[in-house]
């Protein structure tokens, strides 16, 4: 057999192994963002463990669907005798707990995690291969972008001032959720206008000299009482709300990325058409 001949014998080997590759069977997920993406793409018999913050509902937008399967608290000995084919991590997952998996011999399939949309159709559609549910990922992606499609904010009017402003004066710039978010809504984003980049802290001082025109915010909690988030009752701040109400946007919306914020741009285009 001629070499070329044999390079194409070994190409069509590879290719049929790819094409007839079983999907994994028992997946692991250790962080609530591949938590809620694996809950959403995978048959249900397919996820063997997920992580102990997918069945929190202050921050998992999966809470109900995570309390049927066992959780995890992203500890090797707890992993490993679950007995994974697939485990999913995150650029958040323990280095070491990685290196551990890694020299172990588990197969690990890592998430990019990034802000913008096409970040996260990526993870959706990468995700969905691997679990052999590519029907499933495209439905997914496609829902997210109908809903993202419908009710677009007037391009020919100017779009709205805002920020977030959250508990210990942190707001949201360029490179997070919440900016892609507002982007997306038809808001200016103040924070990012002026060079505010991912989640930082912002004296109160600078927010009263923007003055924004909508403030959102997302508390993790619903009691209000917290030390971080008493900041929000600052007299000053509450004269710059006189007429300005601060709109809340449930913290599980920014938590992690995925297919939940097109529902959040749907809330944020509510609140412009309302304003």
């Amino acid at each position: 057999m001629r070499p070329t001949a044999i390079g194409l014998f070994l190409l069509l080997l590879t290719s049929l192994a790819a094409a007839t590759e079983m999907p994994p069977r028992r997946v692991v997920s250790v962080n609530l963002c591949s938590d809620q993406l694996l809950l959403l793409l995978a048959d249900p018999r397919q996820v063997a463990s997920v992580s102990h913050l997918a069945t929190e509902p202050a921050s998992s937008f999966v809470a109900e669907q995570a309390a049927r399967y066992p959780v995890n608290h992203a500890r090797a000995e707890e992993i490993i005798r679950l007995e994974p084919d697939l485990i999913l991590v995150t650029p958040h997952t323990n280095p070491r707990l990685r290196t551990t998996l890694e020299q172990l011999g588990y197969t690990l399939h890592q998430l990019f995690l990034g802000h913008r949309l096409e970040d996260i159709v990526a993870d959706i559609r990468q995700l969905a291969a691997r679990l052999g549910q590519v029907s499933r990922g495209e439905s997914l992606i496609a829902g997210m972008q109908r809903r993202l499609q419908s009710h677009l904010p007037d391009s020919a009017k100017p779009s709205p001032t805002a920020i977030f402003y959250q508990p210990r004066g942190y707001t949201s710039g360029s490179g997070t959720l919440q900016d892609e978010a507002l982007r997306l809504a038809g808001w200016n984003n103040l924070a990012a206008q002026h060079g505010v980049e991912g989640y930082a802290p912002v004296p109160l001082e600078e927010i009263l000299l923007w003055q924004p025109e909508t403030l959102f915010t997302s508390a993790y909690t619903k009691t209000g009482d917290s030390l971080a988030e008493r900041q929000l009752g600052h007299p000053a701040l509450q004269r710059l709300l006189a007429q300005r109400p601060l709109r809340e946007i449930p913290y599980k919306y920014w938590i992690c990325p995925g297919p939940m914020l097109a529902e959040a741009v749907e809330l944020l285009r509510e609140a412009r058409e309302g304003d």
